[in-house]
């Protein structure tokens, strides 16, 4: 993302009023990244704007005071269109104006998409917008999952252009050498799936990327691919029935553990291997999904982000302005439109 002086903004405005733990924990996380010394724009209400002054706001944090916020619940393009003074529409209007060069919320998915598209714009080149986020892998390192549920109706092209914008972002933030990537079908074979699928594994098999074929749901976390791409009304179906599944097992082994006395002492012998399990799930590694396929950065962090998730956020977003990510997507994805002709 440049400024209008064409000098790369390294600025990351943060939204305070984001998330279910907002404002306390986005300003001890944006406070812990304010420390690294880099430039970040505080958009808040005036109490929010208080707890970051009695909290000592240092001199690389300035304060953007914002009258109105957008809540979950609300219609998100209306939201948008009629609450031109809340800190998502105005930090989104901040990376447009070339003011910040990325936007960081834990606020309104729906708001943030629809923001993004409506004031920040699609990139050259971009059919629709993808939201990424990494999922834990057996092989330790992750899988980066794309669309999470930014744009639901896609052609094939648009999956081709997700795989492309996966592997980029893969490779340029998350520091992946040559990123496999994956199609998300109901089998591995070829012609499997419906018609979207199938004619998307045929473009993919000519994209830019090293496409290793169809992957089951039930592999995504075995290591075997590195991106995985599917559309985003099934990639927020997968998401939320992972995180539903995973919420009943814990709930269950912890019953289960404490039960009775026998399965207490067994508990406290097992609790750092829980431990260990833990940190193994734990989304703040990354900070949060990027709204990819913008012409600048939008980073959405998890709703019940801590101050570690939140610091972790920014620091992807600057990853993101250091390798010029939205310039890179835009030039690969022309060559591919124009191979393509």
């Amino acid at each position: 993302m440049k400024s209008r002086n064409g000098v790369h903004n390294h600025v990351v405005a943060v939204d305070l009023l984001g998330g279910d733990n907002a404002p306390e924990a986005v300003i001890d996380g944006l406070l812990e990244a304010a420390g690294t010394g880099v430039d970040i724009l505080a958009l808040g209400d005036g109490e929010a704007i208080s707890i970051l002054e009695k909290k000592g706001r240092p001199d690389n944090v300035k304060p953007l005071l914002c009258s109105e916020r957008i809540l979950p619940e609300e219609p998100p393009v209306k939201a948008i269109r009629e609450k031109k003074d809340s800190t998502i529409t105005r930090g989104l209007e901040a990376v447009k104006e070339g003011k910040a060069g990325a936007f960081v919320s834990a606020g309104s998915t729906g708001a943030l998409v629809a923001g993004g598209a409506l004031i920040v714009r699609r990139a050259s080149g971009v059919d629709k917008p993808c939201l990424g986020t990494v999922l834990p892998s057996q092989n330790g390192r992750g899988v980066l999952f794309v669309d999470l549920g930014a744009s639901s109706d896609v052609r094939p092209e648009t999956l081709v252009q997700f795989g492309v914008m996966g592997k980029i972002y893969a490779e340029k933030v998350l520091g992946w050498d040559d990123p496999k990537v994956a199609l998300l079908n109901i089998g591995t074979e070829p012609d499997k799936g419906s018609l979207l699928a199938r004619k998307a594994y045929q473009l993919m098999q000519e994209a830019p990327f090293t496409f290793i074929g169809n992957i089951e749901a039930r592999d995504v976390f075995s290591g075997a691919a590195d991106v995985v791409v599917t559309d985003g009304f099934t990639g927020n179906v997968f998401l939320k029935t992972c995180e539903g599944t995973a919420a009943f097992q814990f709930q269950t082994i912890k019953r289960e553990l404490t039960r009775d006395f026998r399965s207490r002492i067994g508990a406290l012998l097992l609790r750092p291997a829980f431990k260990r399990a833990r940190e193994v799930l734990d989304y703040t590694t990354y900070g949060g999904a990027p709204l990819l396929g913008l012409q600048g950065c939008v980073v959405k962090c998890h709703g019940s982000s801590s101050a570690t998730a939140i610091a972790n956020g920014i620091r992807q977003a600057l990853k993101f302005l250091d390798n010029d990510v939205t310039t890179v997507i835009a030039t690969t994805l022309s060559h591919v439109s124009d191979e393509g002709e």
